[in-house]
C-alpha cells in the first residue's frame, strides 16, 4: 500500500479560551473538522473519598456530546482518554486531589452538498474522530492548567478506503467510505499511548496506519536532518507533509507565552 493521502489543512490550537477555569484550550481537527474546547481544574479536592487515590491524582473526565446527552460513545471515549492521561501525568506530584477535565464538542464536520447532508458526531457514527479531537484538547487544556506531566502527546485519525489508500484526518465523507479507522496516540519521544480501532483490516495495513498516523502527530519532531520523515527506520516523507499535532501544540504554547509577556509588560508600563 503506497498511496497516502495527507491532510491539506493543519488542525487549530489556542490555549487559555476560558477564563473560569485553571486552564483550558480550544482545538479544531484538520479540515475544520471536530472542534472541542477543554476546560480544566487542578488540583481541586476529590468530591468523594471513595476516589480518593493515597499515592496518585485522580482523574475524571467528562465529554458533552454536541447535540443532546452523553450516552455510551461518550463514556467509552472518557474512559480511553482517563487511562491515556495516567500514562503521562504525573500523578504521584499530587497525590489525594483531582484533576478534572470538562470537553464539550462545539461543532462537528458536516456536507450539505450530499443529499440531506452527512454529519459526523452522531451516536450511529464513529466515536473516532471525537477521541482523537478530545484527546488533544485534553493535552493542551492541561498544559495551559500546569499539569505535571512526563511528555507531552498527541493523537491522530487514519482512515484506509475501500481502494487502499492511507488516509491521515479523513473528512466525514471520506470516513463513510473508508473499510477501517484507527487512531493512534505518540509521545514526543514516539511512545504510543493509545491504539483504538474499528473496521476490518489486515495486520500490514494497520502497521502502515500506525505510520502514517506517527508521522502526522510527530511532525517536525521526527524528521531527520535531510528533511525526510523517518519512520521505523525507512524515509517516507511522501506519507505525510504538513504540521504534525505536536507541532501545533508547540505553536500554541509559544502563542500562550507571547501574549503573557506582552501583558506583563503591559502591566509594568
Amino acid at each position: 500500500m503506497s498511496n497516502t493521502m495527507a491532510m491539506t489543512e493543519s488542525p487549530k490550537a489556542i490555549l487559555h479560551t476560558l477564563v473560569n477555569a485553571d486552564g483550558s484550550a480550544t482545538y479544531t481537527a484538520a479540515n475544520n473538522g471536530c472542534q472541542i474546547i477543554a476546560g480544566v481544574n487542578y488540583p481541586v479536592e476529590v468530591p468523594y473519598r471513595s476516589d480518593e487515590i493515597p499515592e496518585s491524582t485522580f482523574i475524571q473526565v467528562n465529554l458533552r456530546p454536541h447535540n443532546g446527552v452523553g450516552m455510551v460513545k461518550e463514556r467509552h471515549v472518557e474512559e480511553l482518554i482517563m487511562r491515556t492521561l495516567q500514562t503521562v501525568v504525573l500523578g504521584d506530584e499530587t497525590p489525594r486531589t483531582m484533576l478534572q477535565i470538562t470537553l464539550q464538542v462545539v461543532s462537528v464536520e458536516s456536507d450539505e452538498s450530499l443529499p440531506g447532508g452527512v454529519k459526523g458526531g452522531g451516536q450511529g457514527e464513529t466515536y473516532l474522530d471525537v477521541l482523537t479531537s478530545a484527546l488533544n484538547a485534553s493535552i493542551l487544556g492541561c498544559l495551559d492548567a500546569g499539569v505535571q506531566m512526563k511528555a507531552v502527546a498527541g493523537a491522530a485519525l487514519v482512515g484506509i478506503s475501500q481502494d487502499g489508500r492511507l488516509i491521515a484526518g479523513p473528512s466525514v465523507v471520506q470516513r463513510k467510505k473508508c473499510t477501517s479507522l484507527h487512531v493512534f496516540a505518540f509521545t514526543s519521544d514516539g511512545k504510543t499511548v493509545l491504539m483504538e480501532s474499528e473496521g476490518k483490516c489486515s495486520v500490514g495495513d494497520w502497521k502502515q496506519a500506525q505510520q502514517v498516523a506517527r508521522s502526522a502527530v510527530l511532525g517536525t519532531v521526527n524528521k531527520q536532518h535531510n528533511g525526510d520523515v523517518a519512520m521505523n527506520g525507512t524515509n517516507t516523507s511522501s506519507e505525510y507533509s504538513g504540521l504534525g499535532v505536536l507541532d501545533v501544540i508547540r505553536k500554541a504554547l509559544e502563542a500562550r507565552v507571547i501574549k503573557d509577556g506582552g501583558q506583563r509588560h503591559e502591566s509594568q508600563d
